[in-house]
Parts: structure tokens; sequence; C-alpha cells
């Protein structure tokens, strides 16, 4: 690799799942260390923005020493750190007020259905926030990235330290503001619409507002890490590439419940953009090899204010097998919550009666919220695992980087 090219981190989105992401951070930092490769563009969205605003902060630690602290603050993430106690702080008033917003009772208005106050706390107990800023100043860090969407423009918003302005540039869709980044931002990408409220923000004066989860009007994952001139991508992501096929015989006859539905909405905004985006880079790639110097192709990127087309190797770590983590949470909650197990926690089974369904959905629902102890070992060990995969599977003078479509090497469909 050329030794000025900027390695990107791309660190999607997906409440409880980001134990997994921090898994495979764990087993790719410390060997792109070695290789003289270490991302230092970071790019988070929801809590993909926890893990990026984190290693940011410890950029200037040997990355054994950075992971060796991410694992440790996502062990003791429990639901406590994360939300308020559904049933002591308002259960049966969530309940009322679901009911009085849908039969338009006045003044009845549910924000969310979970109350994120306690996520403030920890996130200031996770980072050292001088630590960041004194990263980004020093270029250890070479910019750090919030996705967030704005609520009253429905679009995406990329909050940026380590560019300023005139660096920065609006395109198609995203907006970008060059700030320092702080807590609010990090808990404004992370409140996913439905679950949590959305997050003020009132710095600067012309981003102020209120703001959404960031992966819910982004449809390209990875164009805020291109237009911020990463050369490598790290891609994470908490599902499989493959795709699902139902048989007609397996054909639910009921008609799909509210869990089904809510799968349907977080998986069309959290995860099926970011496995378009991967697919897409691999055809790129390809076009950029075959056509590089491409005169109309260049005029094309040229008239819209883009560097030409140039190959982008990368690297994509995700689960084996779709709905994985789904299948998990449902087998950690049998066996730490099912039947009489479940007076352990009161707040875990009545929020599994409030995400409803069974099976499938239900897993998936639960994972994004499961705050669990053992769920997240098991979800940093699967990432471990996929992680160690990758650099195992590729090989080659470029390896562990790649540049063909993904489907090539992972054997999956489009």
């Amino acid at each position: 690799m050329a030794g000025d090219d900027t390695v990107g981190l791309v660190l999607a989105g997906g409440g409880a799942r980001g134990a997994y992401e921090a898994g495979a951070v764990s087993v790719l930092l410390p060997h792109l260390e070695a290789r003289g490769e270490r991302p230092r563009l970071l790019v988070g969205t929801s809590v993909g923005a926890m893990t990026a605003v984190y290693l940011a902060s410890v950029g200037h630690l040997d990355a054994e020493d950075a992971v060796s602290g991410l694992l440790e603050r996502w062990r003791q993430v429990g639901k406590g750190e994360v939300i308020r106690s559904i049933i002591r702080r308002g259960g049966p008033s969530t309940v009322l007020r679901y009911g009085g917003e849908v039969l338009g009772v006045p003044g009845m208005r549910l924000l969310g259905l979970l109350d994120p106050a306690p996520l403030e706390g920890t996130l200031d107990n996770w980072v050292d926030w001088r630590a960041l800023h004194r990263n980004v100043r020093s270029g250890t860090v070479d910019a750090l990235a919030v996705v967030t969407t704005s609520v009253a423009s429905a679009r995406s918003t990329v909050f940026v330290e380590g560019r300023t302005r005139k660096e920065l540039f609006s395109s198609y869709g995203i907006d970008y503001e060059p700030v320092r980044i702080a807590n609010v931002h990090v808990r404004a990408s992370a409140a996913i619409p439905t679950f949590f409220p959305a997050v003020r923000i009132d710095s600067p004066a012309r981003a102020r507002g209120w703001y959404f989860d960031g992966g819910t009007r982004l449809n390209t994952p990875i164009k805020p890490v291109l237009d911020l001139d990463a050369d490598r991508l790290v891609l994470l992501a908490t599902d499989s590439i493959e795709r699902s096929r139902v048989a007609p015989a397996d054909e639910p006859e009921d008609a799909p419940d509210f869990s089904e539905g809510a799968v349907e909405l977080l998986q069309a905004t959290l995860v099926d953009p970011l496995m378009h985006d991967v697919r897409m880079l691999g055809k790129i790639n390809l076009l950029a090899v075959d056509g590089g110097g491409s005169s109309g192709v260049d005029r094309y990127q040229e008239a819209r204010g883009k560097r030409p087309y140039r190959p982008i190797p990368y690297m994509f770590v995700a689960p084996s097998s779709r709905g994985a983590l789904g299948r998990c949470a449902t087998e950690v909650f049998r066996d730490r919550y099912g039947g009489l197990k479940g007076l352990r926690s009161p707040d875990f089974a009545l929020l599994t009666r409030l995400l409803g369904g069974a099976g499938h959905s239900h897993g998936e629902l639960l994972s994004y919220l499961f705050f669990e102890r053992e769920f997240v070992d098991s979800l940093i060990e699967m990432g471990r695992s996929d992680a160690t995969s990758w650099l195992e599977r590729v090989d080659g003078p470029e390896a562990p980087w790649y540049l063909d479509p993904v489907d090539l090497l992972l054997g999956g469909t489009e």
C-alpha cells in the first residue's frame, strides 16, 4: 500500500448489535496497525458512532490497548446504561400514551417507546472528549464523522471534526457540518425512530434542530467516508450479505404483525443500504480498473465535482448467515429469561411483550435492544470469528484488501 493512503473505518448502526462490530474491530485494528494501515478516518452511524468516538479518543494508544478498552466498555454496558427501567419509569404510562396518540387524545404524545436518558452519562464514561479533540487536532485521527438525520430537512447531516467548512461540501441528500464532536451528536445519531425520541442539537446555529438515527435517510452509507477522501475502506455489517429466500410452501398464512413490519423497516434503513453499497463498490472498482483514464468516465465525474473513479480496496466483515444475531438473541433470552426465569428481569419480560411477535422477527427486534452481558459476549466472539475468517479467506498480493465484487468471494447472490 502507498504510505500516504488514508484508511477509513465505517461503523454502521444496530443498537446492541454494536457488540458484534466491537468484536470485529478487536481483530482487525491490531492486524492493520502491524501493517502500517490503522484506520485514521472514522465514520459512525447510530451505535457505530459510539464506537467511532471511543476509537478516536484512544487513537494515541497502540491498537491492542485501544481494543482492550473497547471490549471492556461493551462488556460493562447493561440495559440500565442505555435505557431507563420500563416498569419503574412508566411502563403503564407508555401504553396509555401510545393508545392516546393512536386515538388522537390531546396532550398525549409518545415521543419514543423507550427512554434513553442514561446514555448521556454512559457516553461520558466511555469517552475522554479532550483526548478525542487532541487526537484530531494533532492528526493522529485524520477525521471523525457522526451521521444523523435531520427531522426538518429529511436529509442526512454528517457532523465532522477534522475538516474546515471549505474542505466540506453538500452533496445529493447529505449535508456536512464541521463541529467539535460532542455527546449530543452521538446520541442524536443513535436515536432510532419509534424506539427512541429525537435529540435536539443547538450548535452550530445553522444546523440547529431535531435529529434521528443516521441510518434513517442515508441510502449510501459509504458515501461520507469516500467524500472525506478515504483510499481504503474497512466495512462492518451486522447481518449477512446473502439474501434470504422463502419457498412458497414456507410463506406464512397469517398477515404480518407489528414485529415483522418493524423488522422490515429496520432492515431497510440500517442493513440493506450498506449491502447495496458493498456490492456497488465492487462494480465501481471493476469500472475503475477497466475504464481508468477513460475520458467519458472522467468527464462525468468532473461534471459532478468529483474525483475520477479509482479502485478502492476494501475489507468487509459480516455474519455468515442471515438472521444469525437474531437467533443468538432468541437463544440467550430463552436461556436467561424463559418461563419463570423472566422474574429475574421484569423489564426484559415486558420489553419482549411490547415487541410482540415470535420466532425470527421477535429475535431480530430483540437483538437491537438486548443489552445483556451474555448476549454481548456472544456477539463479540461472533465478530472476532468473522473478522478472522475474512483475514484467512482473502489471498493474493493485496490481501487482506479486496477489489472485486464481494459476492465473488463470499458466494452471495444478487
